[in-house]
């Protein structure tokens, strides 16, 4: 067979072999075929053979054909020879890209089937299509082939696929190839974003780029796929713990795979041109600053882009950000820490809550310092940036997702209960149950596929570690910013940044911390701060964390540290309660009770040593005041977070307790202001557990006297009563529980610094308290504490009582505590510690006999004291009450008068109320204890006062 009609499989004969189309043209109506009548045959072929279905097909196995027979002539290729093949190649090729830049320019062809042969057999395609691009290149049509195969190849993906995702292998797989094929020469990269269809239209929808644009299908390639979540999780709720790990793991291969190759993709485009590069990173800001609501409460999901699309991102944006980030920190100066001054940066700002300043304050500092026209970011800056926006947005976005769907699926397994439970009762039911039941079982199955593809997108160790990696290095350049010379890590910094304001609480000091806040940091986007924040929380619960036993873990609580340490850094303290959080699980003891794994860093990094024990007390006060309507009820969490790591700090590192005692010894006003805040939270933490445990109590004696038949004393319904019964039992574990790490301080404290509890300003309160809840525990009312499975609420009685009686051991010898406990005339009574006693010793035996005597002596004294107090207290008779503290109802030793209300009070009554509310009490004005004026003439006729009734008497 000659050599054209091998190739081209034709021949001019009136009837050809297998596979051999027969030629029927007057032009080439020959025996012979030669190679100047190639254009016309091709020509014929393409848009007048009927048989011919696969025109593109059929151009690709030509110029396969062609291949194999320079191969065959390899040997004795002369130059007519030599030319021939050159000219078929060039045919076969330019006719190759005239399919693809005229539509249905042959007669059986469209561009779409083009695409779906390439995608079905790629690797029989890759040469050819290498070929259309170098040949278009060099006529100048690259521009054209790319602009008609990439468009084309979206419309397939996401058009005639019914799903393009990780469930079909092979399809993905192909994709990706053309993309590495394509992508793979510079000229293809450098021109690629010029597509009409790189970019989105302006008024794109969020959830639409993924759809519409040339990179948005293969960028959603991930676990976190609903239908491949739903393939791989879904179809079976009942797979044991070990058989998800082992679909985690599978699927966490597959998907690095994927990254790597979408690194590959992207790392071509960004080096393809200054151009491309530039319009890559608008593309992936277009995309974020569209999904800001990612991370609002009440998001649609439906209407934004996936978090498949999203994560994908936000691996790959991190991945580039790593050679800057690097522990040698050689190109961290290469980040501009002002690039939020410059006029061309990719990311919207507008509605950005701020680190420490408001809208109009930052708007102003950008436009005073704004830079030149044609000074850009380079692209480190730009990256590194996106980078962390994506962490918030990306990353974030996922979980704040994933903490949604937790509690949604919970409901609707209850839901579904709660049908299988009517429809068994009712049978006119059962039909209608039976299909919703069907409805919700499908919902649960997706809902329940999607959680737990995030679980094995969140446990893949490798990946995760590189995204803890950046926030790491980028705690160091945060610290470099804030550093007032930007010269960390290369040079130390010292805290505090600006001096302590001492005897004022920074929780009422908020515009004074502005003002003083470091710059630029000030004005950065809080999600800067957030997204690392939220991350590393959220990772945590991972047994797979790459937050534990971190090397690069300290620059992170390097960062921590210094936001609880300088209160003028961050104003949000909700940010600083999941810092503190974090802290904490970093502060707990492992299984094996070795220290906690931020414990080390905490003992031996010199810049954490110095500032996190006066950090943690600091907070300890300031979170006192959130701002949110819930203020009251956030604080306690952060403070048993905070309660945790100064307990193990307290006991595992010997300089903290040297620092503890230090400050209360030299720094008394802050250290009081610490305790007095101690003291609030256990008082009504302690009131509100056991007042509900008693309602637990209660409720439960209720229900179990009903079911016997006997006679209800309560006026609710069984159903009313079981509601407030949950209620009452989550109050009573919750209060309990939180009180618990509370207490725990007090007996540490109180043992080694028993003089910061018997200051005037806390004493009483610290007395009273201890007094009320030890008559609760043993006094005639105890009884009503008794409820089924106290573990249940965290509430061991027993070690609570031991726990108070500790604290009145240790306070024992300070004659102010006794005196205090002898003048709380509403609940100490001298029984109640024999009773004490009688239950520490008697009956369980968890003290000592030393115990018991320094308790029942304590008691000794304390009512001496009292009657001593009793004594005194009538020989004054009728007090006139201008002598008398309005609060406290007792005579006054100090007093002073209140600038606005000039009402008359005295000192310690005073200091106590500010060290919890810095307004007068009797106006509501703001006070501060510098402004009360000292009253020498009242406080001089009090003291003639008692002098001549002591005489008269």
């Amino acid at each position: 067979m000659p050599l054209i009609e091998q190739i081209f499989c034709v021949t001019t004969g009136q009837s050809g072999g297998e596979g051999y189309d027969v030629v029927h043209s007057e032009e080439l109506d020959k025996d012979v075929l030669s190679v100047e009548d190639v254009d016309t045959l091709l020509l014929c072929q393409l848009t007048e053979n009927e048989n011919l279905t696969e025109p593109f097909a059929y151009l690709n196995a030509c110029f396969k054909r062609c291949q194999q027979q320079k191969r065959v002539n390899k040997g004795q290729l002369s130059d007519s020879l030599q030319a021939t093949f050159q000219e078929v190649d060039r045919l076969v090729i330019g006719y190759g890209l005239v399919a693809f830049q005229i539509e249905n320019f042959c007669i059986h062809g469209n561009i779409i089937n083009y695409i779906r042969q390439i995608v079905k057999n790629v690797d029989i395609y890759s040469d050819f299509i290498s070929q259309l691009i170098q040949r278009a290149n060099l006529e100048g049509t690259l521009p054209d082939f790319v602009e008609s195969f990439f468009p084309n190849l979206v419309k397939y993906l996401t058009k005639e696929l019914q799903y393009f995702d990780l469930n079909d292998s092979q399809t993905y797989n192909a994709v990706l190839t053309i993309y590495e094929i394509f992508l793979s020469y510079k000229c293809v990269a450098s021109t690629f974003t010029k597509i009409s269809s790189f970019f989105a239209k302006f008024d794109c929808k969020p959830s639409e780029f993924e759809k519409t644009t040339l990179l948005g299908p293969i960028l959603t390639l991930s676990p976190l796929n609903p239908n491949v979540a739903l393939r791989n999780y879904g179809e079976n709720l009942e797979r044991t713990p070990q058989q998800k790990k082992v679909i985690h793991e599978s699927l966490q291969a597959e998907h690095k795979v994927i990254v790597d190759r979408l690194f590959f993709i992207v790392d071509r485009l960004l080096r393809g041109s200054l151009e491309s590069r530039n319009d890559l990173l608008s593309y992936f800001a277009q995309i974020v600053n569209k999904n800001h609501l990612r991370r609002g409460d009440h998001a649609n999901q439906s209407k934004l882009a996936s978090n498949a699309f999203m994560t994908n991102i936000s691996v790959i944006l991190i991945k580039f950000s790593q050679p800057f980030l690097d522990v040698s920190y050689k190109k961290l100066d290469k980040i501009d820490v002002n690039y939020f001054n410059n006029l061309n940066f990719f990311i919207d700002l507008s509605g950005e809550t701020r680190i420490n300043s408001d809208f109009e304050e930052a708007d102003e500092f950008y436009d005073k310092n704004r830079k030149s026209d044609d000074c850009k970011p380079n692209f480190i800056s730009d990256c590194f940036f996106l980078s962390f926006t994506y962490l918030h947005y990306g990353i974030g976005g996922t979980l704040l997702y994933d903490e949604k769907i937790t509690p949604q699926i919970k409901r609707i397994k209850q839901e579904i209960d709660r049908i299988k439970g009517i429809s068994q009762s009712q049978e006119l039911f059962a039909s209608f149950a039976s299909m919703r039941i069907q409805q919700m079982e499908k919902s649960l199955k997706i809902t329940q596929g999607i959680k737990d593809a995030i679980q094995g997108f969140f446990s893949n160790k490798s990946l995760q570690l590189e995204v803890f990696d950046f926030i790491c290095g980028a705690s160091t350049f945060l610290i470099r910013v804030i550093d007032p010379e930007h010269q960390y890590p290369f040079q130390p910094i010292n805290l505090p940044l600006i001096p302590d304001q001492v005897g004022v609480e920074n929780v009422d000091n908020a515009d004074y911390l502005r003002a003083h806040a470091p710059i630029p940091f000030k004005y950065y986007p809080e999600y800067i701060v957030e997204g690392p924040v939220n991350y590393s929380v959220y990772i945590s619960q991972y047994t797979s964390s790459p937050v534990f036993r971190n090397p690069r873990l300290q620059s992170f609580v390097e960062f921590s540290t210094m936001i609880l340490r300088c209160p003028e850094l961050v104003s949000n303290p909700h940010l600083k309660g999941k810092l503190v959080q974090l802290m904490s699980i970093g502060a707990m003891p492992l299984a094996d009770d070795s220290p906690g794994f931020m414990m080390d860093i905490f003992e031996n990094n010199e810049l954490v040593r110095n500032n996190l024990l006066y950090a943690f007390l600091d907070f300890y006060v300031i979170v006192e005041k959130t701002g949110s309507s819930s203020q009251f009820y956030d604080k306690f969490n952060s403070r048993y977070s905070i309660s945790i790591v100064l307990e193990q700090l307290y006991h595992r590192i010997p300089l903290y307790r040297e620092q503890l005692v230090w400050q209360s010894k030299n720094n008394s006003d802050f250290f009081v202001r610490f305790v007095a805040r101690m003291l609030n939270d256990l008082t009504f933490l302690l009131d509100e557990g056991l007042s509900n445990l008693a309602e637990v109590h209660n409720i439960q004696i209720e229900l179990e006297n009903r079911s016997r038949g006997l006679t209800q004393v309560r006026e609710e319904d069984e159903k009313e009563l079981r509601s407030k019964l949950a209620s009452a039992e989550r109050q009573a574990k919750s209060s309990i529980g939180l009180a618990d790490k509370s207490i725990t301080l007090f007996e540490l404290y109180t043992r080694d610094i028993p003089g910061a509890f018997v200051t005037p300003e806390i004493v009483d309160r610290l007395a009273g308290m201890l007094d009320h809840n030890l008559e609760s525990l043993v006094g005639k009312k105890c009884g009503e504490l008794k409820v089924r499975d106290p573990q249940q609420y965290s509430f061991n009685p027993k070690e609570l009582l031991r726990s108070l009686t500790t604290v009145y051991i240790h306070l024992s010898d300070e004659h102010e505590f006794i005196a205090a406990v002898a003048r709380d005339g509403r609940s100490f009574r001298k029984e109640l510690f024999e009773r004490a006693v009688h239950i520490l010793a008697r009956k369980t035996g968890l003290v000592s006999d030393v115990f018991c005597h320094k308790l029942l002596k304590f008691a000794e004294n304390a009512e001496q004291e009292r009657l001593l107090e009793e004594e005194e207290d009538s020989s004054y008779g009728d007090v006139p009450e201008e002598f008398l503290d309005p609060l406290m109802y007792t005579i006054m030793k100090d007093p002073v008068t209140l600038p606005t209300s000039k009402v008359n009070i005295d000192r310690s009554t005073i200091k106590a109320h500010l060290l919890s509310d810095s307004t007068d009490p009797f106006n509501r004005m703001p006070l501060k204890l510098e402004q009360v004026i000292p009253n020498e003439t009242l406080k001089q006729r009090i003291i003639d006062y008692k002098r001549e009734k002591k005489t008269a008497k």
